[in-house]
């Protein structure tokens, strides 16, 4: 797949801010091949168990195939969408990191853009086709665009909607009900795309 320009920049920030946020144990895994992804998710199992809060941010290559969401090693070589299952990691396998939590979250820094295509696109957080929704109990899932939609990864080292998630996630009094609508509104103010940007809200 194509390199991203920001992911790594706004690892570092999302994991600054969820610390002033208080969060207590803060992991960054960056550049992970397959078996190191599914070793990143075991340990973090571990963690989230009996915590208050569990959160999972992902700034990365994202898509749906054979009706499910991938989130795409570094390794990963895809002719088509039947390699998924071998070459990618089901999005329920990060679900299922942070059921031991009460309040769980799940932070798609990647794109939903359809359809399936034929080669990588550079410059925007998806193979050429993305992220579908997702229905999840009790998981409040952010997305950084809405269906049919890019997330770019903007002008700076960092991308607008990884600057509008760090700045929020540590505003004080900020219900996290309200996270999601606050990050989106940032994001069309810094953009200036009006609505063709969105994120998509479950609970």
């Amino acid at each position: 797949a194509t390199t991203l320009g920001t992911p790594r920049n706004d690892v570092r920030l999302v994991a600054e801010a969820a610390q002033k946020a208080g969060f207590q144990t803060v992991t960054i895994r960056q550049d992970l091949g397959m078996g190191p992804f599914q070793q990143a998710l075991r340990e973090f199992r571990a963690l989230a168990d009996g915590a208050q809060v569990a959160m999972v941010y992902y700034a990365g290559h994202g898509m749906e195939g054979n009706g499910r969401n991938w989130l795409i090693p570094t390794d990963a070589a895809l002719a088509s969408d039947r390699d998924l299952p071998y070459e990618a990691i089901n999005l329920d396998q990060v679900m299922e990191a942070i059921e031991g939590a009460t309040l769980r979250m799940v932070v798609l820094d990647a794109c939903r853009n359809n359809p399936f295509g034929r080669s990588w696109r550079g410059g925007t957080r998806a193979v050429s086709r993305g992220l579908g929704g997702v229905e999840a109990d009790d998981v409040l899932v952010i997305y950084a665009a809405a269906p049919g939609q890019l997330a770019a990864d903007g002008e700076g080292s960092n991308s607008p909607f990884a600057t509008a998630l760090a700045g929020r996630l540590a505003e004080p009094g900020l219900p996290v009900q309200m996270l999601g609508g606050a990050v989106r509104d940032d994001v069309l103010v810094a953009t200036g795309i009006g609505l063709s940007l969105g994120l998509s809200i479950l609970a």
